[in-house]
């Protein structure tokens, strides 16, 4: 009989402590029947329990880490000078089959440094793409963008990676059953784009497994044209915050307006239902859980500094769908039966481009980018 490992938290790394972290695991048990253990300081993380009266919850447990990583840390800290650390206990956890996935709202550098270190990546892969959600206008599913800022200069062998991996998150995370796969560039025509952008467009038009439908601009992100949306990190991050920043235009200046005409402060009382629940269903961060570490050999959620009870909870959640989904082995067999090497560059103005999409093959992506990790940080 299959026994259901429960999900590792990382309680000491989020900007507000471990109390809210430890109220999101309460509520995961309580609301999904979902099973946590909880890392950190033990004693803290035990009387925050009592005082949730979940101090004997059995889906709740307790492993003590007496280090804890913080949000200045760089990332070989967690892996040099505090190899007891909660984001690293709690990737050791899954490492020895204790634990089925990770959940934590703590440095991001540090949690992609500790899980390359502690579960390895994919071959070929040379570091995890973070894949975030992206509200559409209506009803339609979110767009998953990656990367969102883990690789900031990408080859197009890693773009086609990042494709072929966020086709099945997708498929599990929304429920998509074939992804419509989109490069993000700087106009709809294939002339348009850098040369990687250009070459990785090259090698997406020739996979059969793959439903790609060419280049989006900015602008579309939105709209319902793609499921998945690939870029580099430098690109995906402004992306993200650039659309953060929008939000955050649009909130301000309704309440700046409104204060210049009862008429409209009359209006916006009337709509505050209907914001309401646009606001916590569409843009707020903690509807969605939190980002996935795509690449590695198990799954790694992160979730944002600030992240509250109700963000842990639906993290939580994410990562326990992804391990009933088998995220790890569908995205592992995608890469594994792609032959990269054998795709064909078109003549003129795809020669030369051979070297840009091959990268460097002399040494194991994985080694070197441990070695460039503990180094130089992520």
């Amino acid at each position: 009989m299959h026994v259901e490992l429960p999900i590792a938290v990382d309680a000491m790394g989020g900007d507000l402590g471990s109390s809210v972290v430890v109220e999101g695991a309460v509520r995961a048990a309580r609301e999904f029947n979902i099973s946590s253990i909880l890392v950190g300081k033990e004693d803290e993380l035990r009387a925050k329990l009592t005082e949730l009266k979940a101090d004997a919850d059995p889906r709740i447990s307790v492993v003590h880490a007496k280090d804890v990583v913080t949000m200045e840390d760089s990332p070989s800290a967690a892996i040099r000078r505090k190899p007891h650390s909660s984001i690293r206990v709690a990737h050791n956890l899954v490492k020895e089959g204790r634990a089925s996935a990770v959940v934590s709202p703590g440095n991001t550098g540090a949690v992609m440094a500790v899980g390359i270190f502690v579960l390895g990546t994919f071959p070929g892969v040379v570091r995890p793409a973070i894949a975030s959600l992206i509200p559409k206008i209506g009803t339609a599913s979110p767009t998953v963008l990656l990367d969102c800022g883990a690789n900031i200069d990408c080859r197009a062998t890693q773009l086609v990676q990042f494709a072929l991996m966020g086709k099945h998150y997708a498929q599990i995370a929304t429920g998509c059953k074939e992804p419509r796969i989109a490069l993000l560039s700087n106009g709809s025509e294939p002339s348009k784009g850098t040369d990687v952008i250009r070459a990785a467009a090259q090698a997406l038009s020739s996979l059969k497994d793959i439903r790609y439908v060419g280049y989006i601009e900015g602008r579309d992100m939105p709209k319902d044209t793609a499921d998945v949306v690939v870029c580099d990190g430098f690109v995906g991050n402004v992306m993200l915050k650039s659309m953060d920043g929008t939000v955050e235009l649009v909130l301000q200046s309704l309440k700046f307006y409104m204060k210049k005409s009862l008429r409209w402060q009359l209006g916006m009382f009337l709509a505050k239902p209907l914001f309401k629940t646009l606001f916590k269903e569409k843009f707020d961060p903690a509807a969605y859980g939190g980002a996935p570490l795509l690449g590695l050999k198990g799954i790694s959620i992160i979730c944002h500094g600030s992240s509250n009870d109700r963000a842990i909870m639906n993290a939580i959640s994410v990562a326990h769908k992804f391990v009933q989904g088998e995220l790890v082995r569908k995205m592992e067999g995608a890469l594994a039966s792609v032959d990269l090497d054998s795709v064909n560059f078109e003549d003129n103005m795809w020669s030369g481009m051979g070297a840009k999409f091959e990268g460097s093959q002399s040494e194991e992506p994985a080694e070197s980018t441990k070695k460039d990790i503990t180094e130089n940080g992520a």
